[in-house]
């Protein structure tokens, strides 16, 4: 697996072996918040250890969209605010930004991106465990998109300029032999993701089975819209179909509301 850039040639397994394992504090937390029973005061106890996080948390329950009231509100109210599973998405997203570092400017738009699109598919799950498996997947779903911009931006952030959007994936596989779905499970696998994650990631663009058709149409309307092509939405497709039902073009309309309500969330998350 291998790229050529004005440095010459060089591994990207090289750099995938160099990534580090997730942030493990953070990593806790998420783990303790996949339990349907997780304790508020346990939680509270470790985001308080935690400064970053814990301003995070409060910025966003302070901020406009959650308000109520004038009163300032402290950790614990926050949390009770913004419920936990937004502090699971803070909390996952902050460990794969710390093990990354990805300071590109281009890094806040992928984010922005990935917590619009989980947000939609945790709204979409059926029970806990598909609930979680889906938020999951879609948070993480251009894990290799983050990987490119930290590992080869010199490279990388070029295409995305040249091409005023994000490479589509024979770009990235003519670039760098790989495309960013396919190091993203390479990624994640080496960070012990369970198998069902891994494969939303791998299949977010060709899916397999109902939860990649899910991820795969909440990021296909997302993408569109982003770049204004707000018409016919709906992507045309016998796979899509299959899983999904004949009805999936009326969830479009659906992941749409969805995405242009939690959008206020998502400024408030940076």
């Amino acid at each position: 697996m291998a790229m050529e850039n004005s440095q010459g040639t060089f591994s990207l397994d090289r750099h995938i072996e160099s990534i580090p394992a997730l942030e493990t504090s953070r990593m806790r937390l998420f783990l303790v918040l996949q339990d349907e029973d997780a304790d508020l005061e346990r939680v509270e106890c470790v985001i308080s250890s935690d400064p970053a996080m814990a301003a995070k948390v409060v910025k966003l329950a302070n901020s406009p969209f959650y308000r109520h009231a004038n009163q300032f509100l402290g950790i614990h109210q926050s949390l009770l605010t913004i419920g936990l599973d937004m502090v699971k998405c803070i909390t996952l997203s902050m460990a794969v930004m710390d093990t990354l570092r990805c300071e590109s400017r281009y890094a806040k738009s992928l984010w922005s991106h990935s917590y619009a699109t989980a947000l939609i598919a945790l709204s979409l799950g059926r029970g806990k465990a598909e609930k979680d498996c889906l938020f999951t997947g879609a948070l993480l779903h251009d894990l290799g998109k983050m990987v490119f911009l930290s590992r080869a931006p010199e490279t990388y952030i070029p295409l995305v300029a040249f091409e005023g959007s994000w490479p589509d994936s024979d770009l990235e596989r003519d670039v760098f032999s790989v495309d960013h779905t396919l190091l993203g499970e390479s990624v994640a696998r080496s960070w012990h993701f369970p198998e069902e994650i891994v494969r939303i990631i791998r299949d977010h663009h060709s899916p397999k089975d109902l939860n990649s058709a899910i991820v795969y149409l909440i990021n296909h309307v997302i993408c569109r819209y982003e770049k204004g092509e707000t018409e016919a939405l709906a992507p045309d497709s016998r796979t899509i179909r299959s899983y999904l039902g004949d009805m999936y073009k009326d969830l479009v309309n659906t992941i749409l509301q969805r995405y242009k309500m939690n959008n206020v969330i998502v400024e408030n998350l940076f």
